[in-house]
């Protein structure tokens, strides 16, 4: 089924001011007010209903944009309670005065509720200040907003928001919290004693706007006796118009302005026909209305036609857009036809929100919907509502929708519903929500125990889909094979969501027992599949596995392709900042670390990093984090790493990752050995999570990461020995298993320790095999982080190449190859240590050969800027005698180009 597309208009109407055509009375003593605050963080303008706040902010909105400055609107209701979709409200309306702006964030929120929040607001207030324009913001309605979460959205924006962003809040409380603000002075507080009609303006807005036959005297009475409280002068001027005595009419106001408006109401309602009388209390019920809308629930068919009349009757009917179509009463108006509905026609109450709710069903428009089904008593029916649109909410990826929804359903009536308790399972299974999504699985299985018909049982199916993705999601494949293996076999008989999500756990697990080329082979034939959902967290995750695929066999090219795929599926579908395009932003960004691309690896690492512990598999959360601080490392910032390490812990602890925690363990032990610090890295080692002795790849890698660090630990203190043995077995379990990638760094760090023990011959056997398999596969970072023993041994076999000396039956390792990992050895060495890296340990030197006689002059020659053929002529040597000799230079140097060679010669201080 097609999904309801949420209509436009009834979305903008919130982020457009109500328009006044017929004029509105002067606020310019306000309005000074307001200018002379104008560059503070806030202006506030609170007061209880009918005071004329909305008003006031409607005359100032006028006055900025006079001036040509950017200013939004945002009109409040109780959805804002829910804290996603009032920061998407949010984000919507800044949008409406800067398209540039905030590009992506809303699909964004659409994804992920909590973690996310946060990065948003932050990349929010950033492009805010980096557009350097002044934007203002009004929040119409606030009092409305009640929920902690959004209110700590706008208590963030209040705190950290750039200099040129400025809010102004109407409300009836004195809410948001602003005694920061005012100690900084940076509020402008305009509350009910100021927005009250002085009587100048009560005469302006009774004589000249309404035009009434009143005497001075009488104005001054009516001000008096109303207290300037405009919606009662409001109200007054409906009855007088209507009235055979306007004196005695306003000698009857009396009392205290809360209980005006109930007086005045009677008046003015008791004197319209009964059939408009009969539309103001029935359309009363809908917080917004719109022609067809009132049609239904009043049962006559000009809604929009009564609409406009009423409008025009000054009915206290604010149109919410420019076409006037939809329209919405004002609060006190509307709160007491309310009240006078439920009192005199309390029997015509659940029907009339019971046509609401149709109404709103039937154009999409779900959260209303559900909103009057609860108001008719007809939890059922509202329950129904959400179960209708829940599992396409889950494929477009409007998990926190909803469960936004279902938090206003009845809980008592829910376990009973196997089908939404799917929904609910699938939102908080794919928001990384462990305890829930199983607490909603237990409720299918109870609800359906015993059940044999057709529809139980795929719905039982379903449900072992879900607890196979929650169980990738906890690294664990013991029994997800078995609980897809129906949708793996019979995938044509059911829905294209479910067959998608089982074809990518299987090839997790297929990853997970070494089968590469079975997990890339179930990829192509779930890609049908994947085209069939509109979402894109399949077909990302999809490319993602198929990814981690070949890059466990080392096929590098197809790796990076596949990744770049995903990255490109999940911006174009969702968004360039979207959950699913930053998860497979982190498998790319390792692979252009490994490459030695740093910067731009750094980008992509930092965006997946802001989704915390909502950052995919494990293996999505490995890439982020021991990727990012390796590269902070790189740059010495350790400031930086050391958190990001802190921080990988406590998600590996949070959500029970051994293979995460692990790896963490591993790249916090280098950091320390990096720093010359063994007494934390052994404090480390004795304090890492135990893993388990499986033979799959999970287990095994946890294994490894184990097997590594204490490796890294005994090679320093002493016990190479002992290093050499655990880092054996490592080894050989790579080897039999048929992982090349486990292989390849098993092999460099073995050969890393045979050579601290003494055992040179033996550590190049080892390393030579890797290093040829690295040339081939593109493999670079790896080798280089292996630590500067394996350097020197790549300097070793350098030397050996130029110099003809290669060890007799190993494999040739290509020189540019070689000159390569020295160069970005070199690099890393001159890297400028951090500032905050004081004590750091110093990094021993890589090995640096002198040049002999001839290749110094060539380098003379190059410093001169000459071309091969002049330096040839020169020399008197041959074109290729020079491109041999300028190799051995490159080679030597540990550069990959003639300007390098150049500088790294200088540095050396070989040339002058």
């Amino acid at each position: 089924m097609e999904p309801r597309a949420r209509p436009a208009l009834a979305v903008s109407t919130r982020f457009q001011a109500p328009t006044y055509e017929d004029g509105l009375i002067s606020r310019e003593r306000l309005i000074d007010q307001l200018r002379a605050g104008r560059n503070r963080r806030l202006l506030l303008i609170h007061a209880p209903a009918g005071f004329g706040k909305t008003t006031l902010a409607v005359q100032w909105q006028r006055v900025l944009r006079a001036e040509g400055l950017a200013v939004a609107w945002l009109s409040l209701d109780r959805d804002d309670n829910d804290s996603v979709w009032f920061l998407t409200h949010l984000v919507e309306a800044i949008r409406t005065v800067d398209a540039g702006l905030a590009v992506d964030l809303v699909q964004l929120l659409e994804e992920n509720s909590e973690d996310t929040q946060h990065y948003v607001l932050t990349e929010l207030v950033n492009q805010i200040a980096e557009s350097r324009r002044p934007i203002w913001l009004i929040l119409d309605d606030w009092h409305l907003v009640e929920d902690p979460k959004s209110t700590a959205v706008l208590e963030f924006l209040l705190d950290v928001g750039p200099e040129n962003f400025h809010l102004v809040i109407t409300s009836r409380t004195r809410a948001p919290a602003i005694g920061k603000l005012r100690v900084r002075k940076q509020v402008v507080e305009i509350d009910a004693t100021q927005l009250r009609f002085d009587e100048q303006e009560s005469a302006a807005f009774l004589l000249e706007l309404n035009d009434l036959p009143l005497a001075e005297e009488d104005v001054g009475r009516l001000w008096v006796s109303t207290d300037g409280w405009v919606a009662a002068l409001q109200l007054a001027t409906l009855s007088l118009r209507s009235s055979d005595d306007p004196a005695a009419l306003i000698g009857g106001f009396s009392g205290r302005h809360h209980s005006i408006g109930e007086y005045l109401a009677e008046n003015v309602l008791d004197q319209l026909p009964p059939d408009v009388l009969d539309f103001l209390l029935t359309t009363s019920i809908c917080d917004r209305i719109c022609g067809d809308l009132a049609a239904a629930v009043s049962g006559q068919r000009k809604g929009q036609a009564m609409l406009e009349a009423l409008e025009r009757r000054d009915l206290f009917l604010r149109p919410l857009d420019d076409e006037r179509e939809w329209f919405r009463y004002h609060h006190l108006f509307a709160g007491y036809l309310r009240r006078r509905l439920e009192r005199d026609q309390a029997d015509r109450v659940t029907t009339l929100h019971r046509t609401a709710s149709a109404w709103f069903a039937d154009h999409g428009l779900t959260n209303e919907a559900v909103t009057h089904a609860l108001a008719a008593g007809n939890d059922a029916g509202a329950i129904d509502l959400v179960e209708r649109e829940a599992m396409d909410m889950v494929e477009h990826s409007r998990m926190a929708s909803l469960l936004g929804l279902v938090n206003m359903l009845p809980a008592r009536l829910l376990p009973d519903r196997p089908r939404l308790q799917i929904a609910i399972a699938w939102a908080n299974c794919l928001l990384q929500r462990p305890d829930p999504a199983q607490d909603a699985l237990e409720h299918v299985y109870a609800a359906l125990a015993g059940a044999g018909d057709a529809e139980s049982r795929d719905i039982l199916g379903e449900a072992d889909v879900v607890q196979a993705c929650m169980d990738v999601y906890a690294d664990r494949i013991d029994r997800a094979a078995a609980l897809v293996e129906p949708y793996i076999a019979y995938g044509r008989d059911f829905r294209p969501w479910p067959v998608a999500v089982s074809a990518n756990i299987r090839s997790f697990v297929y990853i997970h027992t070494f089968a590469y080329e079975d997990a890339l082979e179930r990829q192509r034939k779930a890609n049908p599949f994947h085209e069939r959902i509109r979402g894109p967290f399949a077909g990302v995750y999809g490319r993602c596995f198929a990814g981690l695929a070949a890059r466990a066999k080392l096929d590098l090219v197809q790796a990076e392709r596949l990744f770049r795929e995903a990255l490109e599926l999940g911006r174009s579908m969702a968004g360039r900042h979207s959950h699913a395009a930053r998860l497979a932003g982190a498998l790319l960004g390792a692979m252009l670390y490994e490459a030695g691309d740093i910067d731009g690896a750094e980008r992509l690492l930092e965006e997946c990093h802001e989704l915390g512990a909502e950052s995919g598999v494990a293996d999505f959360m490995i890439a982020t984090y021991t990727t990012l601080a390796r590269i902070k490392v790189l740059r010495g910032d350790y400031d930086e790493a050391w958190p990001l390490l802190d921080e990988g812990e406590a998600v590996a602890l949070q959500l029970n990752l051994p293979r995460l925690a692990a790896a963490i363990d591993l790249e916090r032990v280098r950091t320390y050995l990096a720093l010359g610090d063994l007494a934390h890295a052994q404090g480390t080692v004795a304090g890492q999570y135990e893993g388990s002795e499986g033979g799959d790849g999970i287990s095994m890698a946890i294994r490894h990461y184990r097997f590594a660090m204490r490796a890294k630990v005994k090679c320093v203190d002493g016990r190479s020995e002992a290093a050499i043995a655990l880092l054996s077995q490592r080894l050989a379990e790579s080897v039999e298993a048929g992982w090349p990638h486990a292989e390849f760094l098993g092999r460099l760090d073995l050969s890393s320790a045979l050579a601290v023990a003494g055992r040179g011959d033996e550590a190049l056997e080892t390393l030579v095999p890797a290093l040829v398999t690295g040339s081939r596969s593109g493999m670079a970072r790896s080798v280089v982080d292996a630590g500067a023993t394996v350097m020197k041994l790549v300097a070793t076999l350098r030397e050996a190449d130029r110099s003809h000396q290669w060890p007799p039956g190993l494999p040739r390792v290509p020189a540019d190859y070689l000159a390569r990992l020295l160069a970005i050895a070199h690099a890393d060495f001159r890297a400028p240590a951090a500032s905050g890296a004081a004590g750091a340990g110093e990094r021993p030197p890589l090995p640096e050969e002198p040049l002999n006689p001839r290749e110094l002059d060539i380098l003379r020659l190059l410093e001169r800027g000459l071309a091969n053929k002049e330096i040839a002529r020169n020399l008197g040597l041959t074109i290729n005698t020079v491109k041999w000799h300028l190799k051995n230079i490159y080679v030597k140097l540990g550069v990959a180009r003639r300007g390098e060679s150049v500088a790294e010669a200088r540095r050396r201080g070989l040339i002058a």
